[in-house]
């Protein structure tokens, strides 16, 4: 016996062509029913309304298939006599609508061209008031009609109304929701419409261009010039260079945009853009901003898009807004504190850079001096004689720790440093800092003298002289030296910091000596002991303290500075403080016994009782 369910096969007619469906009844549509072995299988051949190729011609850009879909739930049914694989009825069948990834959705209504325009929208408009829509591109094809709109929203309401409307003839709307957007052929015609929308949206008095919702724009009712596609984007962003290229203010809310690489163009296009408007648009992430980083933006308002949503604070939204635009002033509406920078012009190129920093030039050749006599001692067999360079109270501290991410760690350990290392950062404990810390000449120099043998290399320093008063100095250095007497002969790398101040035989000697000391980097290894190709003295060009020479240090057959050099060391400081000339400089200095302190004090004291005539400035 053949299987129940076939039936007869429709004869179907061209794309557009659709026939009367049976709303209504009618005489002489009788439907036959066909019991012949093997008639279709028991199966219905008829194609589904979903199919939209059925509907428009093929060479129309349909976009995706991804919102608006139907999806029937699969199950076996039982019939009422309890027969597995009977016909699911309608009443079974479940549409779910998916909204897409694209922004806008195509509605088509078969047999829509049968009824008024008007009537049928407006069946429409009122089924899913209060909800409006603008049908967009409005085309007739055959016997149905289709027309776009640009909200999931709505999309979802006209979906859920299909079959639901009844119109005045009777004929209930078949609605078709697919995602997808209209065909794009940017030419001649479209640019020059394009033109006219935007001549009708700038503010020539404040260089601004409202490109709101451009698509919906009454030049462009019969285009499709959605800005989220970037083709048109990029077409539009040429004709506003053309025509309006000293615009500063542009308004690109609510047009769908969600990727923005293709923005970074706007950057080269228009130099003097200040004010950007993005809202509710789709834009996902903070991290989609970077390709309008490089605008000078002071205002920017990104309300309404997903990013915005992804802070869990104001504050930090703000920050991170921020950091991608430095100079921003308003955001969102809202006035943002001053930005804090330097005041110095954009075109202001950095000074060169250079291997030592003087404040004081006159202090360089005593700095070159201290720094020969003192590494000489330090990488001699004794470092004994170093006792007379510090002071009787000197304090003395070492930490060391370990480069990071250097794959080189393990083969040059620094298990002679880090045993004895003062990192406050890890050492806690108030005793255990103190114990760490050294305190006395003796205490300082002995461990110095544990510590291992090393060469230096002088010529590689960077020293800086950052204070150069005849009561303190403070001097730090950066450098390079290489251990003895430990295999691999390995190097490290260092950096110290002497305080220097005057001791009571008229000289200076060290109160406070930092040293901090980790591996060397690759670049500093390949680069250490080797002469500098650049011109220079044959001694590092370095500034250190005056007149720190002890008798010691006198033994190594170095110059040791004059009384002279201190003298005149004192006379210019105190005449670029004081402002006097040299003649009236040397007598306060004079009658002083030069002590520089007391000669400030007394000219200070009498220039506040106006006692100092004016020739005393005169130089």
């Amino acid at each position: 016996m053949p299987k129940r369910g076939g039936g007869r096969i429709r004869t179907w007619r061209p794309a557009g062509e659709h026939y009367e469906h049976d709303d209504r009844a009618h005489s002489n549509n009788i439907r036959r029913v066909s019991f012949k072995p093997g008639s279709n299988k028991g199966k219905n051949k008829f194609n589904n309304w979903n199919n939209a190729k059925l509907l428009l011609d093929d060479d129309v850009n349909m976009g995706g298939e991804g919102g608006g879909m139907v999806e029937y739930k699969k199950s076996s049914f039982r019939g009422r006599g309890g027969r597995l694989g009977s016909p699911t009825p309608r009443s079974a069948h479940k549409k779910k609508f998916y909204a897409g990834i694209l922004p806008w959705y195509q509605v088509v209504i078969p047999y829509g061209a049968k009824h008024e325009k008007d009537i049928m929208l407006k069946s429409l408009l009122s089924y899913i008031s209060p909800e409006i829509f603008i049908p967009h591109y409005f085309k007739v094809e055959g016997n149905a009609v289709s027309f776009y709109v640009d909200d999931a929203k709505i999309a979802e309401k006209l979906f859920y109304a299909d079959r639901k409307i009844t119109m005045p003839n009777g004929f209930k709307l078949i609605l078709i929701i697919r995602n997808s957007v209209p065909r794009i052929n940017i030419n001649a015609e479209m640019q020059e419409k394009m033109k006219l929308a935007m001549a009708k949206r700038y503010n020539a008095t404040t260089k601004a261009l409202d490109l709101t919702k451009f698509h919906g724009d009454p030049e462009l009712v019969d285009v499709f010039c959605a800005l989220f596609r970037p083709i048109i984007m990029l077409a539009a962003i040429d004709i506003i260079a053309e025509n309006i290229p000293d615009l500063e203010a542009l308004n690109l809310n609510d047009n769908k945009l969600h990727g923005m690489e293709h923005l970074k163009v706007l950057s080269a296009k228009f130099k003097h853009l200040k004010i950007l408007y993005l809202g509710d648009n789709r834009i996902p992430s903070i991290a989609s901003l970077e390709s309008l980083k490089s605008l000078a933006l002071v205002e920017l308002y990104l309300k309404g898009n997903p990013l915005v949503n992804r802070f869990n604070d104001h504050e930090s939204y703000v920050s991170d807004v921020r950091r991608k635009f430095p100079k921003l002033l308003r955001l969102d509406g809202e006035d943002l504190p001053p930005p804090i920078g330097f005041d110095v012009p954009e075109d202001v190129s950095l000074p060169p850079m250079q291997q030592s920093f003087l404040i004081d030039p006159s202090g360089q050749e005593l700095v070159r001096e201290f720094l020969k006599q003192y590494f000489a001692i330090y990488d001699s067999e004794s470092r004994q004689p170093l006792l007379d360079a510090y002071h009787e109270s000197a304090t003395m501290s070492m930490s060391a720790n370990y480069l990071s991410s250097d794959n080189r760690n393990n083969t040059q350990r620094l298990n002679a440093y880090i045993s004895n290392s003062r990192n406050i950062m890890r050492i806690t404990d108030r005793e255990s800092r103190r114990r760490y810390l050294k305190t006395g000449r003796l205490q300082v120099v002995s461990f110095l003298s544990d510590l291992p043998k090393s060469t230096h290399d002088l010529m590689g320093f960077a020293v800086d002289l950052l204070v150069f008063k005849p009561t303190m100095l403070v001097l730090t250095m950066n450098g390079i030296f290489k251990e003895h007497f430990t295999n691999g002969t390995p190097m490290r790398s260092f950096h110290r910091t002497f305080v220097i101040v005057p001791n009571a035989g008229g000289g200076f000697c060290i109160i406070n000596d930092v040293l901090f000391i980790t591996n060397v980097t690759k670049d500093q290894e390949n680069k250490a002991f080797k002469a500098p190709e650049v011109t220079q003295p044959a001694t590092p060009a370095v500034a250190v303290a005056p007149n720190i020479i002890t008798p010691a240090m006198s033994a190594l057959a170095v110059s040791t500075p004059s009384q002279d050099d201190t003298h005149k060391m004192m006379l210019n400081m105190l005449c670029q403080q004081t402002g006097m000339n040299d003649h009236w400089s040397i007598n306060c200095l004079q009658e002083t016994g030069w002590d520089y302190q007391r000669a400030l004090f007394i000219f200070n004291q009498l220039q506040s009782e106006g006692k100092i005539p004016p020739e005393a400035f005169v130089k």
